[in-house]
């Protein structure tokens, strides 16, 4: 049996281009806050339930809420390719790069957000990364963010996670090889299903993100990158604004 072979190589962001874009959705309706929704690009079903939920919700508290899905490509799907050209047309709410969508690339899928917010979004305050399968209660948000005693920088919160040990069995979905990370532990972070950051952020952790080795574990690669910033995730408020259900232990 030939022995299995380990690629964590993510490349910078910057070697992509963007198929499908809205570069000047934020100049134009000036949000207080953008939610980027990273979907697969076949999902069309989860993109039109947030869109008649949660992501319908534009004017939360007085302040602009701008919801975006990020996609990346399926290779020589022409099909597929249309019907999200259509989509586009229709509901101009879809960022495409031109990355292959998959589950080890979610990492460049986050580095792609990043960019995409520091070059298009700067002036607005929070941006957050909601994964499809998510439920927002936006209101709830919102309060959260609004009642901060000030507009923050370098804030990133969620549901955060210290001390996770870094798995060693290449049996696991999470393995890591110690010549690619060597240490036990990896550094805090927010779980990658959501979180919440100052705008601030995306542009030091794309910068930072050039002089940090990438693993294809994204949430746990941000928090690699804000240790490197010297940022330590802050917990919620109240912590039951970020619940799993059923409860689980996050052990990768």
């Amino acid at each position: 049996m030939a022995k299995k072979t380990w690629n964590h190589h993510v490349a910078y962001p910057q070697n992509y281009r963007f198929i499908l874009d809205r570069p000047k959705k934020c100049e134009e309706q000036k949000p207080f806050m953008v939610v980027i929704v990273p979907v697969a690009p076949q999902n069309v079903e989860a993109r039109n339930t947030i869109r008649i939920t949660w992501g319908s919700e534009e004017l939360v508290q007085d302040k602009v809420v701008l919801v975006l899905f990020l996609l990346g490509s399926q290779s020589g799907n022409e099909t597929l390719q249309e019907q999200l050209q259509n989509e586009s047309q229709v509901y101009q709410d879809i960022l495409q790069s031109n990355f292959l969508d998959s589950y080890r690339n979610l990492t460049i899928k986050t580095l792609v957000m990043m960019e995409w917010l520091s070059k298009n979004c700067p002036q607005a305050s929070y941006g957050a990364k909601v994964d499809a399968d998510v439920l927002l209660n936006m209101r709830n948000l919102l309060h959260m963010l609004v009642s901060l005693k000030s507009l923050q920088r370098n804030y990133i919160t969620g549901l955060v996670l210290s001390g996770n040990v870094v798995l060693r069995d290449p049996s696991s979905k999470f393995y890591i090889p110690h010549d690619v990370y060597p240490k036990s532990r990896y550094p805090p972070y927010p779980l990658g299903m959501c979180y919440i950051f100052s705008m601030d952020l995306p542009e030091k952790i794309l910068h930072i993100s050039r002089h940090v080795r990438p693993i294809f574990i994204e949430d746990a690669y941000v928090g690699m990158c804000l240790k490197r910033l010297g940022i330590t995730p802050k917990k919620p408020p109240n912590i039951g604004q970020f619940v799993v259900k059923p409860p689980q232990r996050f052990n990768r």
